[in-house]
């Protein structure tokens, strides 16, 4: 590692190695979707070291977005999320390289293109963007890497990592293998597939609130410490994939964390 790196860095090293801290170095890392989850995501991997960070989100900032969004605040508001999240990323660590895009995920082109040259894909977008996720998650299967999602339930957090030769988003999602994703308006997932574990504090405005949702009548709650639960969650999955510390918690199998509810559970969907 470089001087400059090592300063940054050096607090790493005894819980990783010097020459895990170097894999991470030479990483690139896409993350679609820097609202909610993905920019606390980015700003953990950029602290953690990771090299490379591809970064892209159409949105901008909005008041509704300060009570849990790393980026958002006065200063930034109406401004593009990556693009905001760039300047921030590169003032944390001006050695990373980070690629940002204000266009988003669009279609299935854009999903190859911009996962190509990645050794990870994130999916940070909003719930609910069903079809921009497989095409994502077919991209990185094609490509021979992990594909894996991360959201915040309330107190808690879910993460759901896909192996390259694993189960597709497709069946995890409980879709037709291979579905033709091109004349499908609106895709529904299973409420037990997208909360498999409900809050013992909310169960029943969780259900009422994703029922809403995909009827287009309400947003989803969202609050600061799921969503930093989701992130933290899905940067230790990322460097686990990255490093291979331990074996990697694979689909069908998730991990739920819930701070309030004090559960801890590697539950596996049925």
């Amino acid at each position: 590692m470089d001087n400059h790196y090592s300063d940054f860095f050096s607090r790493n090293i005894g819980i990783i190695s010097e020459s895990e801290q170097e894999k991470l170095r030479k990483s690139t890392i896409a993350i679609a979707g820097v609202g909610s989850v993905g920019g606390l995501l980015a700003e953990r991997l950029v602290r953690l070291g990771v090299g490379r960070l591809k970064i892209t989100d159409l949105g901008v900032f909005e008041k509704s977005h300060f009570n849990r969004e790393f980026g958002s605040s006065m200063t930034s508001l109406g401004q593009n999320k990556s693009e905001t999240l760039f300047y921030q990323l590169k003032d944390i660590n001006p050695l990373a390289k980070v690629d940002y895009s204000t266009t988003g995920i669009k279609t299935e082109a854009e999903a190859i293109t911009y996962v190509h040259d990645c050794d990870l894909v994130i999916d940070g977008m909003d719930f609910g963007m069903f079809k921009q996720s497989i095409w994502l998650q077919r991209t990185a299967r094609q490509l021979g890497i992990y594909y894996l999602f991360a959201y915040a339930i309330g107190f808690g957090a879910m993460v759901v990592s896909f192996a390259p030769q694993g189960m597709t988003l497709e069946e995890y999602d409980n879709l037709q293998p291979n579905v033709d994703l091109t004349n499908i308006k609106e895709i529904q997932v299973p409420l037990d597939r997208a909360m498999p574990v409900i809050p013992s504090y909310a169960p029943v405005t969780m259900y009422k609130a994703l029922q809403e949702f995909y009827t287009g009548s309400s947003t989803l709650p969202a609050m600061s410490i799921g969503v930093g639960l989701a992130s933290i969650l899905a940067a230790n999955e990322a460097i686990n994939i990255i490093l291979k510390k331990r074996e990697i918690v694979a689909a069908p199998r998730y991990t739920y964390i819930d701070l309030l509810d004090q559960k801890f559970i590697i539950g596996k969907i049925s």
